[in-house]
């Protein structure tokens, strides 16, 4: 099999569709949407604790000036 020097670089995919795609809106499916319900269901809830406690770990090792934009995140 030939290949040429920038078949490195060229984008995977997974059953014809590239990962880039599957890469970038996984995230936003796993954000839950906003409720202004007091009382929220089992898997809202949960994954809203493990957002806060993923971004709490990520953030904890940040310098003052790492929580000025860290903020954002929360």
């Amino acid at each position: 099999m030939n290949m040429s020097f920038f078949d490195q670089f060229s984008s995977p995919s997974f059953l014809g569709i590239p990962l880039v795609l599957i890469a970038m809106t996984f995230p936003a499916l796993l954000l839950p949407s906003l409720d202004n319900r007091w009382i929220t269901n089992r898997l809202s809830t949960l994954q809203l604790w493990f957002i806060n406690l993923t971004t709490k770990q990520l953030m904890t090792p940040l310098d003052k000036k790492g929580h000025k934009w860290a903020l954002i995140l929360t």
